[in-house]
């Protein structure tokens, strides 16, 4: 199909179009010539999972950019609708797998809130502990995937030496290394084992000695890295605000949005951190802004663990949890900005809708602002801004 029938499907991202096929003659760049469209992906060895972009290309001027999800939906909130209220949250775990205890605090938060039920202080105390943890090991890294698009190898080594440190403290705490089921609806699994906030400390203390060398001497100051990454995948406030961005890429353009600080929940209004933005809007500014919240995230941890209560860690939900009818939401600031969770309960032992808000998915809409009139090469970068994570968009 050619012309403008095969443009207006593209923008839908209903067809096929074939890869590398010459567009209509009247589709025509200011020289005359012809573009063309091509498919990156849904293979693709530098994408974020299983996505498909549809590019219309000038050269390597990128003229349009349609990115197409689903390729692995797995129909998560369909399934909850037949699952018992805490039988959910091991699926939680398996939408944004780089932020699985936010999405477990969110789901829980939302349950609790058509519950009459306590949060003991200490399991509110370790949930925020988990989550920045989590936070850490996710931002790393994404920024060691960033540099590793733009051919830098050694800053991944170092990300992934921080992610398995991190690991090996989920693993003493909950028993698992990723889906880890730990936060459930009224606390948590189970109390931290009694060596483990030393251990915590011990790790956060190393990781504040060589963050400065590894993650920023290393590569502030490159000129590869300022030429690919400075105004590139550049936006606005308007354009991110109008497009429900959230997290790190909303914040790079100057707006102080965080769902810790403006919806506070659990124990962050006692805690003190910052809101990090910058001004640029560029993949540099995301960049930064993911650096400087790595310093306030073990800012949080170190507080967590000086204030830690003693006491129970699980409220008491009953034997069987049957929320009255009504509906409850709940939502968090992941790593890769907000997650909300609605629920709606008709009384029974199972929810009767359940709706996830995914950062990654919301966010990706930017890839049809950012990318045209940039170079094909620019693409990975931009991503880097974006850093979805294709459990979150195709849940």
């Amino acid at each position: 199909m050619l012309g403008e029938e095969r443009r207006a499907e593209h923008q839908g991202a209903l067809t096929e179009p074939a890869s590398g096929r010459l567009a209509s003659p009247d589709i025509r760049d200011e020289f005359g010539l012809e573009t063309i469209d091509m498919n990156m992906g849904p293979q693709h060895p530098a994408m974020h999972g299983l996505l498909r972009l549809i590019l219309e290309l000038d050269g390597e001027t990128v003229v349009r950019c349609d990115p197409v999800m689903g390729y692995l939906h797995r129909c998560q909130e369909k399934i909850a609708e037949n699952r018992m209220y805490p039988a959910v949250i091991p699926m939680t775990d398996r939408l944004d797998y780089f932020a699985n205890m936010h999405n477990e605090h969110g789901y829980c938060l939302a349950v609790e809130d058509l519950l009459d039920v306590e949060i003991p202080p200490r399991a509110e105390y370790i949930r925020v502990l988990m989550c920045e943890l989590m936070r850490l090991a996710s931002h790393i890294p994404s920024i060691g995937f960033l540099m590793l698009e733009l051919g830098a190898f050694t800053p991944i080594l170092y990300a992934f030496r921080e992610r398995e440190r991190i690991q090996s403290i989920f693993e003493a705490v909950t028993g698992a290394r990723m889906m880890f089921h730990y936060i459930r609806i009224g606390g948590v699994k189970a109390d931290l084992p009694p060596e483990i906030p030393q251990k915590i400390w011990e790790y956060i203390e190393s990781l504040e000695a060589h963050f400065q060398r590894d993650f920023v001497d290393l590569i502030e100051g490159n000129e590869i890295f300022i030429s690919r990454t400075r105004n590139v995948g550049r936006m606005t406030q308007e354009q991110a605000v109008e497009m429900g961005v959230t997290g790190p890429a909303l914040r790079c353009t100057g707006v102080d949005f965080d769902i810790r600080m403006d919806y506070p929940y659990s124990v962050y209004p006692d805690l003190q951190f910052e809101v990090i933005t910058d001004t640029a809007g560029d993949v540099e500014a995301s960049y930064r802004v993911r650096i400087a919240e790595c310093l306030e995230s073990i800012k949080i941890i170190k507080q967590c663990l000086e204030r830690m209560p003693g006491g129970e860690v699980m409220g008491d939900t009953g034997r069987r949890i049957r929320p009255a009818e009504g509906e409850g939401f709940g939502r968090v600031e992941s790593p890769r900005g907000e997650f909300a969770v609605h629920i709606v309960s008709d009384g029974s032992d199972t929810p009767y809708r359940v709706h996830y808000r995914d950062p990654s998915f919301c966010n990706m809409q930017l890839l049809q602002e950012i990318v045209p009139g940039h170079y094909l090469p620019d693409i990975m970068p931009i991503m880097g801004l974006v850093d979805p994570v294709s459990g979150g968009w195709d849940k």
